[in-house]
This record gives C-alpha cells, sequence and structure tokens, in this order.
C-alpha cells in the first residue's frame, strides 16, 4: 500500500517540500510554466492564485525567462511571513489576505533574485532581499487592481526607515547603517529588516530614478543574464548598471557604506 516517488530539479540551489493531505489545488499554465497554488486555509484563493501567476508572467518579461518547469505557491504553517525555494514559494498561513498577496509576490521575485541569479546571503542580504523588495514595488505599479501603489509602498518603507534611524540615535548616539555586513553583525531583527529590505528597496527606487527607466530595466536584464546561475557579487551588479553608460558607483556606494541621509 506505499508508493515511491521520485522527484528532480535541475539547476537547483536547494531543494525543498511540503506534504499534507489537506490541500486544496488551483493550476494553470503561464509561459510555459505550470503554476500551482496548495492551500488549505484561504477565504480568497483565487485573488492569491492570481498574484502568484501574474507576478510570474511580470517577472518572465521585465527581467528574464524562468527556467524551471513548474512554480508551486504552498500555504503553511511557517513561523515568518514566507519562505523562497528554487520552484517553490512558501506561504504562512497566518497572513491577512493583503500579506498574502505581497508576500506571493515577493517570495516569487526572489525565484530570479536567489534561486536563477544568487548572491552571498550570508554578507550581502540586501542584494537579493532589497531587490525582491523593489521586484514587489515593481509588480504593484503595473497591476493597481491588487490596492499597492509604488508611493505607497516607497513611502512605507522611508516611513519605517527613518523612525529606526530615529530610535536607534536616540538610545544608542549612532546608527550602524552599513548594508554590506554579516547576519551575525545585526543586532536585532528590527535593525536587519530596515538596513536589509526598507533600504535595500530605497537604493533601488533611487537608482531608478537616477537612470530613468529604461537604462535600470537594461541593468536588471544584463544583472540576470550575465549572472543566472552564479553567485554574483555586488560589484557585478553594480557593473551591470555602469554599463547603461551612467556611473553610480557613487551612489551605490553612498547607500552600501552607510553614507547617505534618507
Amino acid at each position: 500500500g506505499r508508493k515511491r516517488a521520485k522527484y528532480t530539479l535541475n539547476n537547483a540551489r536547494d531543494f525543498a517540500i511540503v506534504l499534507s493531505e489537506n490541500f486544496e489545488t488551483l493550476s494553470g499554465e503561464i509561459e510555459g510554466v505550470k503554476v500551482n497554488y496548495y492551500y488549505y486555509n484561504d477565504s480568497d484563493a483565487e485573488l492569491s492564485f492570481a498574484a502568484a501567476c501574474e507576478s510570474l508572467q511580470y517577472f518572465y518579461k521585465t527581467f528574464g525567462e524562468y527556467v524551471y518547469p513548474t512554480l508551486s505557491v504552498v500555504q503553511t504553517g511557517f513561523v515568518y511571513g514566507g519562505m523562497e525555494y528554487p520552484a517553490l514559494t512558501m506561504i504562512s498561513d497566518s497572513l491577512n489576505s493583503d500579506n498574502t498577496l505581497y508576500t506571493i509576490v515577493h517570495e516569487n521575485a526572489h525565484q530570479w533574485w536567489y534561486a536563477m541569479v544568487g548572491s552571498d546571503q550570508l554578507n550581502c542580504a540586501w542584494q537579493d532581499e532589497g531587490l525582491a523588495e523593489y521586484s514587489t514595488v515593481l509588480f504593484f505599479e503595473n497591476y493597481p487592481a491588487y490596492g499597492f501603489t509604488r508611493t505607497g509602498l516607497v513611502g512605507s518603507a522611508t516611513k519605517s526607515y527613518r523612525a529606526f534611524f530615529s530610535v536607534i540615535s536616540q538610545l544608542n548616539g549612532e546608527v550602524d547603517t552599513t548594508m554590506t555586513r554579516n547576519l551575525s553583525a545585526y543586532t536585532s531583527e528590527y535593525e536587519y529588516t530596515n538596513v536589509t529590505y526598507n533600504k535595500g528597496m530605497l537604493l533601488f527606487e533611487t537608482l531608478r530614478k537616477s537612470l530613468g527607466d529604461d537604462r535600470f530595466f537594461e541593468g536588471l536584464k544584463r544583472y540576470y543574464s550575465e549572472s543566472i546561475y552564479k553567485i554574483a557579487a555586488p560589484e557585478q551588479l553594480i557593473s551591470c548598471f555602469l554599463k547603461t553608460g551612467v556611473d553610480v558607483e557613487g551612489l551605490f556606494s553612498s547607500f552600501i557604506e552607510g553614507k547617505i541621509i534618507l
């Protein structure tokens, strides 16, 4: 009465699997990719599934090809909002509707910025988290029906970062806002979230405003095509934007070294 199953995934950095007897499933195909949504407690599952499909399609067209044959978005009892693995997006069952949608899009962005294009997550967490956050902004900017806006998301990140800077300044007299550092160097999750996610998002928003959309998206596409299947250092990311013809080294260094005031 037992069954043996074998699963393979080529060009995967790691591998995870989620099992349940209680899953309901929605499935479809986007750009030749089979997309599955496995859930057990989602009152608006069709909307969640739409976000999974449309974000995959948007990122595919905006950054580059999605290389895996499937993408499974899976609701779980995960302790945080979500988690990314190659071809697998985990979504916590404790999220409300808006946070579910946001997390699906953010974690799907990690298929590009982590799964396909790797980076040093231990020492340069901003490189994938900040870019995944800004990719989420890009998606919602182009799909306003979900209720998020570029102005609102960037404004919220700015407000959160400034509040963090103010609080830590008052408590410690100074704030370490350097972005390239080992995860063990962060004193709290609060610091990590603001420096890596919020400041990371603001880095790419500032970069986009400085370059203009044409050069900004040219740089992202180059970063994807030159770094797919690799572990890209920050210098490789920066060089892709330098090749658009604008000197952005000073912009990047001001953020990464903690010199810029936001």
